[in-house]
């Protein structure tokens, strides 16, 4: 009998360990690659999310990666961000305010990059929206800086992270 209290004292001291372990796993700093491929304008609620979890991530002290392209290009063009609230109706009607959600995913994303969020924007895919590096100040929000990349950095970056979104 005293050989099975003492086993069991020992799994009980093993669950605790493996417990703590779990906790102090679960806070430890993660990686994050938040993917935006969906055209704010045919999917507003992709572009939402996308900005909501990179923002998320960062407030919660994780190290995290914006990095849009394709259409997905379009969420960092002016006049596409200062109108999502015309294609859903989140955030309508809330003070009189219509442009509200438009205006508060802009201010969510500008956050993101001063507070240390990456922005990498697919130069090829912007390009066919009229956006280059020389005019890129006309058409995009002012976000702290962007990363002008290719298939290769998605590569680099997304094979860094320890978790991907991708929306």
């Amino acid at each position: 009998q005293l050989i099975n209290h003492k086993s069991i004292k020992m799994k009980k001291i093993l669950l605790l360990a493996f417990l703590i372990s779990l906790t102090v796993n679960a806070q430890e700093k993660k990686d994050y690659f938040i993917h935006l491929t969906s055209d704010p304008m045919k999917n507003p609620s992709a572009a939402m999310m996308s900005i909501a979890a990179a923002s998320e991530a960062l407030k919660q002290k994780h190290s995290v990666v914006f990095f849009a392209a394709g259409d997905g290009t379009k969420i960092l063009i002016k006049d596409v961000i200062n109108n999502l609230h015309t294609v859903t109706s989140l955030g309508r009607g809330v003070s009189g305010d219509s442009n509200k959600i438009s205006q508060k995913l802009k201010k969510a994303l500008i956050r993101f990059s001063i507070n240390g969020g990456i922005i990498h924007i697919s130069e090829g895919s912007i390009l066919t929206f009229g956006v280059t590096q020389n005019n890129y100040k006309e058409h995009l929000i002012a976000v702290k800086k962007i990363n002008w990349s290719y298939p290769k950095e998605l590569i680099q970056e997304s094979s860094k992270a320890d978790i991907v979104f991708s929306y």
